[in-house]
């Protein structure tokens, strides 16, 4: 109005020419106009124009808060690209992947490069200069101990290499972002008020989404919440937090080694509800913690780890987890569990209530109770956790569309190191039939009704078992039991034609393993159940032991004590020939001449022996032990001083035992073996043809 009404004065002040004051002050700032175009503003704004085009060429129908969101992070990332010195940052502001940006790395006489979700970009081909540090870095702030530092109002990181000398010979410029909605996977866990752990490696997005918990818990929630930022990673660099964090109240740390402390200074001084942690990683740290969930406080952290059992072997963080100890068990407790003696427990119950491992930023795996998780992975078990994936296609209201309801085991099986074993269930507990195929086979579909135990494990590999037409062919999977002893025990027994080994536990009848194996991998029995196999279990690897497990397995077994079980799946243990009587030495010296001449002249050679001189009742202890077996011998002698012979042949059911004990067959039908009436070592005019 003033300016209309008396235009001259305005335009006499520039031409007064008397005032000694306004000459020098007047020269400085004409000198200044023509030097004003050139400056880094007019610059930048010129080389942030593609983004701005870019940001602004769909153009759709939003609303006001969407228009406000999409411009701060194209102002965040103006300001990311202006620590780019000038000669890099026209062709990275030009890149057509310049909004996915990840971080920028600059290492003194490298060549710049910039990381993209799709991989590595040289920026320049000319190599970073000492000048290039020294521009980006008068553009950041202060570094701290840990070499961190960051833009301020901007979620920016700026990491620092320094030589012996204390300087900057390398900078990693990490773009951080405040991405809404990317903790609406496990926002059922958040909303819940349990203390949640997540774990995933570096950047996969562990800042960004503790960043988003800390809002949601803040705004929408109302609780108080009070971030313990060490690297001002969180809520930004500068002291007025970010707005990613919403209401959040955030605390700096001024010292690394300090966080511990500032965590229990939050609890003692701010009366928060809940805590948020960012990169614990240290044992002080993890008792910190430990203390914060004790005194009601909800607890929110991160760690570094790829699953929980990188948490479990870390001994700095095993308190995040309840701790591990080893524990000595009894005899009885240890045999009642069928583990070793000595094993690892928990120690105490675990900081957090449930775990997050973090796979990409669209997948998660989430563990709904971490004690019982840490239980089954130091019980050799697979644990139990939901697999959730976010579509990337979006819904009406705009909204990520997560795929829960879904628990998978999966364990690697030293059988068949190309297959993995897994196990998918509902949410009712029920097993469901969209379990993806196999190259070789479809997939076999269960029943929907069907539900089994917790230790009931799904293979891919269907059962394809071969039958020899008109034979009942028994087929043994063995596992840790030489397979050349069970064949060359069935074909002396006259068993070949009906007993044979497979590779195959898919194709297998039973399982025969030893019983110290059964202990050490208990997923035998989960992959009997699944097939319905018996498992037959020896107590040790010897030759009397395959050869009653041999016998029971065929159904050939004539002692009362050994039938053979109804049931078609279960654990059917091998006993040893306990004597009912403590034995004398000499009898104990005679049945173990029987034993080795059985196992290592007889069955193996196909020769005859015969043993020692004995009393009548000590031969027939052998002649027992011989029976066993299921081979024939002969006794000659007096009753004081008789003595056994042990033949290579397989008793048949013509022969009893009154006539192998008194008489002598003539003829041994069924076999090649002609005896004469002499009797004695010689006797044998022809043996019958065994495996060498």
């Amino acid at each position: 109005m003033l300016r209309a009404l008396n235009p001259t004065p305005l335009r006499a002040r520039p031409a007064c020419r008397s005032s000694p004051r306004r000459r020098p002050w007047a020269r400085p700032r004409a000198a200044a106009v023509p030097q004003q175009p050139p400056v880094r503003r007019p610059s930048g704004d010129r080389l942030c124009a593609p983004l701005r085009g870019a940001a602004a060429a769909p153009a759709p129908a939003q609303a006001p808060g969407a228009s406000e969101a999409a411009a701060r992070p194209r102002g965040e990332l103006e300001a990311f690209l202006e620590v780019v010195p000038a000669r890099m940052r026209r062709g990275l502001a030009q890149h057509p992947e310049v909004r996915e940006l990840v971080e920028v790395v600059m290492d003194l006489g490298r060549r710049p490069i910039a990381r993209f979700p799709t991989g590595d970009w040289v920026i320049s081909d000319q190599p970073v200069t000492a000048d290039d540090l020294r521009q980006a870095v008068s553009k950041v702030g202060d570094f701290s101990e840990d070499n961190r530092s960051g833009i301020n109002h901007s979620l920016h990181r700026i990491s620092a290499i320094r030589n012996r000398k204390a300087q900057i010979i390398g900078l990693t410029c990490r773009v951080g972002r405040a991405i809404s909605g990317s903790a609406e996977m496990i926002r059922d866990l958040v909303v819940s008020g349990g203390s949640i752990l997540v774990i995933g490696p570096p950047g996969v997005g562990k800042t960004t989404l503790i960043r988003e918990i800390a809002r949601i818990l803040a705004d929408e929630g109302k609780k108080r919440v009070v971030i313990v930022d060490t690297s001002n990673e969180i809520g930004g660099d500068g002291d007025v937090p970010h707005s990613g964090i919403g209401r959040a109240r955030r605390m700096q740390v001024p010292k690394v080694t300090m966080q511990h402390n500032v965590m229990i200074e939050a609890v003692e001084n701010h009366m928060p509800e809940v805590i948020v942690i960012d990169e614990i990683g240290t044992e002080l740290e993890a008792m910190a913690a430990s203390t914060i969930a004790q005194r009601g406080v909800q607890l929110v952290g991160t760690a570094h780890g790829v699953t929980i059992e990188s948490i479990i072997k870390n001994p700095c963080l095993q308190m995040l987890v309840g701790g591990i100890e080893s524990v000595t068990l009894g005899d009885e407790e240890a045999k009642r569990r069928k583990v070793q003696k000595t094993i690892l427990e928990r120690k105490g119950p675990p900081t957090f209530s449930c775990a997050v491992e973090i796979i990409s930023k669209t997948e998660c795996r989430v563990h709904h109770k971490l004690e019982t998780t840490v239980d089954a992975i130091l019980a050799g078990k697979p644990p139990k956790f939901e697999a959730r994936k976010m579509h990337n296609k979006s819904t009406e209201s705009e909204m990520p569309l997560v795929i829960p309801d879904r628990e998978c085991e999966i364990e690697q099986l030293p059988l068949y190191q190309e297959q993995m074993v897994a196990r998918t269930m509902s949410s009712e507990g029920n097993f469901r039939d969209d379990f993806a195929p196999s190259r070789q086979t479809k997939s076999k579909s269960m029943p929907s009704d069907a539900n089994f135990g917790d230790d009931f494990v799904f293979s891919r590999k269907p059962k394809g078992k071969k039958s020899v037409p008109g034979k009942s062919l028994v087929r043994v999977y063995t596992y840790q039991i030489s397979e050349a002893d069970i064949l060359q025990v069935a074909t002396v027994m006259g068993f070949d034609d009906e007993l044979d080994v497979t590779d195959d536990i898919g194709a297998a009848d039973v399982i025969l393993a030893s019983s110290s194996e059964m202990k050490q991998h208990p997923w035998i029995h989960n992959v009997a159940k699944y097939h319905k196999l018996p498992i037959f279990v020896v107590k040790s690897n010897t030759m009397a032991q395959i050869v009653k497990a041999v016998r029971m397995i065929v159904g050939r077994d004539s002692s009362p004590s050994h039938k053979q079980p109804k049931v078609m799946e279960g654990e059917i243990e091998i006993e040893d020939d306990a004597p009912k009587r403590k034995p004398s030495l000499e009898e104990i010296d005679a049945l173990e001449e029987a034993r080795l001449a059985i196992e290592y002249i007889v069955i193996p050679g196909g020769e005859p022996v015969e043993l020692l001189p004995r009393c009548s009742e000590i031969v027939a202890r052998q002649l027992e032990l011989v029976e066993s077996y299921q081979l024939l011998a002969e006794t000659f002698g007096t009753d004081s001083n008789s003595r056994l012979q042990i033949l290579p042949v397989k008793i048949t059911k013509k022969s009893s035992s009154k006539d192998s004990r008194g008489s002598k067959p003539t003829k041994q039908t069924g076999s090649d073996l002609i005896v004469n009436e002499n009797g004695g070592g010689s006797s044998f005019s022809r043996l019958p043809f065994l495996p060498k």
